[in-house]
């Protein structure tokens, strides 16, 4: 399926979760970075993402529920290479009671174009239980307020149609 995806000025227009200068060692023998250190990147923006929504270290250990990732679908576009520096965007695009679904985007600052888009879905857990819950109100909520403000945007996140909630 092809996909329409967003302009580099587009993509500036979401919360930045992170920002990342690619060290040598993610480097592969094919001279570029890995498949692996792109979900590296994907994985910075957790701590941001949990302080975008008002959710603190304490708040997790004191509440015993986390955001856990379930799927995730890669869209390769760009190679990124050493040296380049990286910017890692939010958008959600759904929501249920126990899941919710987003997109982020790696924006190759160096290059100012698109380098890659890790399109998630990511459910509430009990950290005792281990089993999914609804999503926290506080979580919700935050989640709500992005997602109202993204919509008023004048485009939409590309859907991989490999994964949905």
């Amino acid at each position: 399926m092809r996909v329409t995806m967003p302009t580099p000025e587009q993509v500036r227009q979401l919360p930045e979760l992170a920002r990342v200068r690619v060290p040598k060692e993610w480097e592969d023998m094919n001279g570029h970075v890995n498949v692996k250190h792109h979900l590296t990147m994907y994985d910075l923006t957790s701590d941001p993402l949990l302080e975008l929504l008002g959710i603190s270290e304490e708040w997790v250990r004191t509440q015993r529920v986390g955001l856990f990732d379930l799927e995730h679908h890669i869209w390769f576009l760009q190679e990124v290479h050493v040296g380049e520096e990286i910017s890692l965007f939010l958008r959600f695009t759904a929501r249920n009671e126990k899941r919710v679904q987003g997109h982020v985007f790696l924006l190759n600052i160096t290059h100012d174009r698109l380098a890659s888009v890790v399109e998630f879905v990511s459910a509430a857990a009990d950290l005792d239980a281990r089993r999914t819950v609804p999503l926290p109100v506080v979580v919700a909520n935050g989640i709500d307020v992005l997602m109202a403000r993204q919509r008023a945007l004048d485009w939409t996140a590309p859907p991989s149609g490999a994964i949905s909630i």
